[in-house]
């Protein structure tokens, strides 16, 4: 039997995209369509949830205006997660933002050429809580990154244990599911990155998003070979687990390659009815109140 989304459930990973009232960056890496506010509160209505945190698109670079718009008019029962400059944001800025709602600063490894690149993630990430140390340890931020290298995670649970500030990595670490492994790669739940991955989430100090499973299996719409991937995550800190729309579904950063990043790029379709409807088979009644409603407030409502 599919579980009801609960009372007090958050979607805590979307975007609005509305061009012709705040324009995107110039040196953008890609293009999405217009995603409104009307068509999310649409979306976000026909799944039950009650709670949001509005993700800063990284195509508007680091003028958070529009964020600090849509936090506005969701008054008070939205979170936000920024984009940061490190060098040019003031402890001015950095106020607002947190009276505003921000909670948590999302690193653009794009933009910095850092995706593919573990010196320059650890760089960033560590300038980052720097800076937001600089500004007010006690405040409870987070430090948001995507992650697709596995073999990172030796490195990267260690530098989550030494921040002051819990680390969130998006999208399910961009684990991939045994439909999109390649080249005999070694299985996700099988692999020494993956094992350190799941320690990091022990350790305490790192959260994942149960998001976006379309970047990690082509098993459209139930996503089945992502249920070991979820239950281990899930079963090594069932209080570190977050749900995540995605919504409006941007496109695999792979689809990408070679693409002019003017081009307007269109959405890809989803049944997100179906894969919550996994998630409730796989989680336990204790899991999965705690991914939807527990979990996301201790993070990003204190």
């Amino acid at each position: 039997m599919d579980r009801r989304v609960p009372p007090g459930a958050w979607d805590t990973h979307f975007h609005i995209f509305e061009p012709d009232s705040f324009p995107y960056a110039s040196d953008r890496h890609f293009t999405p369509a217009p995603a409104t506010l009307e068509e999310f509160e649409r979306f976000k209505t026909s799944l039950g949830v009650e709670y949001v945190c509005v993700t800063h698109g990284l195509s508007y670079g680091s003028d958070c205006t529009s964020l600090l718009h849509y936090l506005h008019y969701f008054q008070g029962g939205a979170s936000g997660i920024c984009v940061l400059d490190v060098e040019t944001t003031t402890d001015d800025l950095l106020d607002t933002y947190h009276a505003a709602g921000v909670r948590s600063a999302r690193l653009d490894f794009f933009k910095h050429e850092a995706m593919h690149d573990l010196d320059r993630q650890v760089a960033l990430i560590e300038s980052t809580a720097a800076r937001l140390t600089r500004w007010g340890k006690s405040r409870r931020w987070s430090i948001q990154i995507q992650q697709p290298h596995l073999e990172s995670w030796g490195r990267l649970r260690r530098l989550a244990s030494t921040l002051a500030f819990p680390l969130v990595v998006d999208h399910l670490g961009l684990v991939p599911g045994k439909s999109i492994q390649r080249g005999g790669a070694t299985p996700g739940n099988e692999s020494e990155g993956f094992a350190e991955l799941l320690g990091a989430l022990r350790d305490g100090n790192l959260w994942i998003k149960l998001s976006a499973p379309y970047r990690c299996s082509d098993l459209k719409h139930t996503y089945d070979d992502l249920e070991g991937h979820v239950r281990s995550m899930t079963e090594a800190n069932p209080e570190r687990v977050l749900w995540g729309s995605d919504w409006p579904h941007t496109q695999r950063h792979s689809n990408r390659i070679g693409q002019d990043s003017g081009a307007v790029e269109y959405f890809q379709e989803v049944d997100n009815k179906a894969w919550i409807g996994s998630l409730g088979r796989w989680l336990s009644e204790d899991q999965w109140q705690r991914m939807w409603v527990s979990n996301p407030q201790q993070l990003y409502r204190s």
